[in-house]
């Protein structure tokens, strides 16, 4: 079997994109295409995973919108920034196009399916080859029904009639994707890198299962489902931990024992890359052409922070340091200064920040700082890098400017601890009145330092092991088995902590007490599931499984850090694009975050569907 990372050099040209209903597959010749041979199958089997792979399906957007629209995504200030901003307006191009990627998956799919039942081909291939292509259906409709809610249910090849279909109700939608995972569970155990295998499916059912009992579907009885296909695959020892968290995000990362379904990519491809670099890595930051149209929050990483001192899983999250570029397309780096990277050659982003010592004024009373010399020669002024005090905050989740700007400089401090202080002193500005990216983090799981062009050399897993983890242990929370449901999450923990690479081991993560209630570790859990996932394409939607109850306390993190609030307040009187925002003003009313549970239903598909005549604001 071919792996669908080299497939996509030959599919490439086929992965555009037009509307979603109403599309001919590509490969299907107006749908009367007979399979004469078991290679012709696979190979347009092939075919329906690479729409997966577009830069409208996971090459981008289905990592764009669910990363910076979570709630702890940031970009500029502007009329398009609805989606960040947690105002997303129906007409937004993004949304109709992240919505189209997953239809042109089913349409695909359906229409695959039809072919292969009518062509003579042995019951063993069509029971393989159509079990894989329900998988993909199912993922699909999983990924609308997470995003949209209700949306249009369709089994059959699209065309150009009765294009006309209502939206079905979410739990009927998740109820025929259980369908197909079922006819998909009798598929090989084993499979090639970026192709489904039964295990995967029954992973994924059990996630599905999650979800209805989370948001409200015949709860008791899918707590019990989903339990049972956890163990099924837990049990099995199928899956494990990687025990380095970072090497999950590297250069072209396949086989790994954590990976239960990924996405496979090329640079060489035209439609079928990972873009994700392109659009979430700081500018001049790698080889190849950077937008940075989003970072993380300031908020978020201090959440991390605080509740995780020292986590080696922050620096694997949050990228706050890179080697300086004079531009995009830069094949290399601006030269070491050093032994080690500093400031005078590296870039620091949140919470870090620099400083200069001051030795001396000129003849014109302007200051003279401490320089970098080379060959006997003062080459430039050197910088240091200093970084927020957490430990001396009272609430370490929200760094206070009063104890900065409140800071007294002692008679007896040296040079540089006079400048760091000052440095302090002046946080406000650097963090909340800049207006440059240096002051947010950006996302480091989806970096490329060897970017290509706009195309990234690394993979991704659409559904990971521990991802899987979590959302058991929850299931055996609510199902009263607390210290089972507590034992799973240590298991995610510890691995955090071996990933830390230091002759030290890390103390953080420290694992959970079993004194902990069935409320606290709900609560816990869910936090957990956002910082192991953070950056990741399920972020959206972990940050609203659990409703708005959960929603709302995610948020108030964001909402209540006292920088973020500073600069939002100073957009008000400078209108710097470059600045925070706060969520609906600070009122986390229950309208808003209703609203906020879902995306709207782009109105691209309600002007050329007749049959949706209402939109959706995720109630």
């Amino acid at each position: 079997m071919k792996n669908i990372k080299y497939l996509i050099l030959s599919l490439s040209a086929a992965c555009c994109m037009s509307s979603c209903l109403d599309e001919n597959p590509l490969y299907t010749q107006n749908n009367k295409i007979v399979f004469s041979n078991g290679s012709n199958a696979e190979l347009a089997l092939l075919g329906c995973y690479s729409y997966m792979s577009t830069t409208a399906a996971y090459g981008q957007h289905w990592q764009e919108i669910p990363i910076s629209g979570s709630g702890f995504g940031w970009s500029q200030r502007s009329g398009s920034d609805g989606i960040v901003s947690l105002q997303s307006l129906s007409s937004d191009g993004l949304i109709s196009t992240t919505w189209n990627a997953m239809y042109k998956v089913i349409s695909e799919v359906n229409a695959y399916l039809e072919n292969l039942n009518n062509s003579g081909l042995s019951d063993d291939i069509k029971k393989q080859y159509s079990g894989e292509a329900k998988f993909l259906r199912a993922m699909a409709y999983y990924n609308l029904v997470s995003l949209f809610g209700d949306v249009p249910f369709k089994t059959s090849a699209s065309t150009s009639e009765g294009i006309t279909i209502g939206r079905t109700p979410a739990a009927e939608v998740l109820g025929h994707v259980i369908d197909d995972l079922k006819d998909a569970e009798s598929i090989d155990p084993k499979s090639s890198v970026g192709r489904a295998n039964s295990w995967a499916v029954k992973a994924f059912m059990g996630k599905v299962y999650y979800r209805m009992a989370a948001t409200g579907i015949n709860p008791q009885e899918n707590w019990t489902n989903a339990k049972t296909k956890f163990d099924e695959v837990y049990d099995n020892n199928i899956y494990d931990l990687e025990n380095n968290f970072a090497d999950l995000f590297g250069d072209w990362v396949s086989s790994s024992k954590e990976s239960i379904f990924q996405i496979n990519f090329s640079v060489t491809s035209t439609n079928c890359f990972n873009r994700a670099s392109n659009r979430f890595s700081p500018t001049s930051s790698t080889t190849g052409v950077n937008w940075s149209t989003y970072r993380a929050t300031k908020s978020a990483y201090d959440m991390h922070q605080s509740m995780y001192p020292g986590d080696p899983r922050i620096d694997a999250t949050f990228l706050t340091v890179h080697r300086k570029r004079t531009g995009n397309n830069q094949a290399n780096p601006k030269p070491q200064v050093g032994d080690k990277p500093s400031a005078n050659d590296s870039v620091y982003y949140y919470p870090y920040f620099t400083y200069k010592i001051q030795i001396g004024e000129d003849n014109d009373k302007k200051p003279i700082y401490e320089k970098i010399q080379k060959d006997g020669k003062d080459v430039e002024d050197k910088i240091y890098v200093g970084v927020l005090p957490y430990d001396k905050f009272d609430n370490p989740a929200n760094p206070s400017l009063e104890y900065m700007e409140g800071l007294q400089i002692p008679e007896n401090a040296s040079p540089r601890e006079k400048a760091e202080i000052q440095a302090l002193k002046g946080i406000r500005k650097t963090f909340a009145e800049n207006g440059n990216q240096n002051a947010w983090p950006a996302h480091a799981k989806l970096y490329d330092q060897n970017q290509q062009g706009t195309a990234s050399h690394k993979n991704l897993m659409v559904y990971r092991y521990a991802e899987m983890l979590l959302l058991m242990a929850d299931v055996y929370n609510e199902l009263d088995q607390k210290d089972k449901a507590i034992e799973l999450a240590n298991k995610v923990l510890a691995r955090a902590r071996r990933s830390a690479q230091t002759a030290a081991p890390a103390t953080e993560p420290a694992d959970w007490s079993k004194n902990l209630t069935k409320d606290q570790v709900r609560e816990k859990l869910y936090f957990e599931r956002i910082i192991e996932l953070f950056g990741e394409p399920d972020m959206y939607e972990m940050m609203r499984i659990r409703g708005t109850e959960f929603l709302k306390k995610a948020l108030e993190y964001h909402n209540n850090h006292e920088i973020t609030k500073v600069s939002d307040a100073y957009y008000k009187s400078s209108s710097q694009k470059w600045t925070d925002r706060i969520y609906n003003e600070g009122n986390l009313t229950e309208e808003f975050l209703k609203k906020n549970l879902l995306l709207p239903i782009p109105d691209t598909e309600r002007d050329n569907n007749p049959g949706i005549t209402e939109n959706n604001f995720g109630y």
